[in-house]
């Protein structure tokens, strides 16, 4: 059996050795097998984290959308029902009003001057009537019925003129 032995003793060293390393490479690739099972479950973990918090996220933006949509509409039926309040319509006239006498203002040579004029007069005549100087009722009754103050002022210097003669 030496002379057996010393034959398969090479085999046996070289089997050795081999599964030597067999064993160590298993042991290594078992360790790296672990170390990446453990990294793809952080990974999962932090995937699931991260989606999780999209979820929520999205989840808040939608309610914040829908109480937008409902606040939104909210300030539309607001708005629709100040629009119909009574004296509104005039509010908005006289801002188209306003509107078109900036532009002629702008634009037409003669009507600033006249304009200016016109606005003077209002001026005075508000100011007499809350004065008490001018009636009340000639603010709301038309100047057809009382007639206009120029036309009286007219009719009033033509009966100077008539009476100086």
């Amino acid at each position: 059996m030496d002379q057996f032995g010393q034959q398969i003793l090479p085999y046996l060293i070289g089997f050795g050795i081999g599964l030597l390393l067999v064993i160590i490479v298993l042991f290594r690739e078992s360790m790296k097998r672990r170390s990446l099972k453990k990294e793809i479950n952080t990974l999962k973990n932090h995937l699931q984290n991260k989606l999780e918090i999209e979820a929520e996220g999205m989840e808040n933006r939608r309610i914040q959308i829908d109480q937008l949509k409902q606040e939104n509409e909210n300030l539309r039926v607001t708005n629709q029902t100040l629009a119909q309040k009574p004296g509104r319509r005039e509010v908005m006239n006289m801002h188209v009003y306003q509107r078109a006498v900036e532009i002629m203002t702008e634009s037409a040579q003669g009507f600033a001057p006249m304009w200016q004029r016109a606005m003077r007069e209002a001026e005075q005549d508000i100011q007499k009537s809350e004065k008490g100087q001018s009636s009340f009722i000639r603010k709301i009754i038309p100047n057809q019925i009382f007639g206009d103050s120029s036309e009286r002022k007219k009719l009033n210097s033509n009966t100077e003129d008539e009476e100086s003669l």
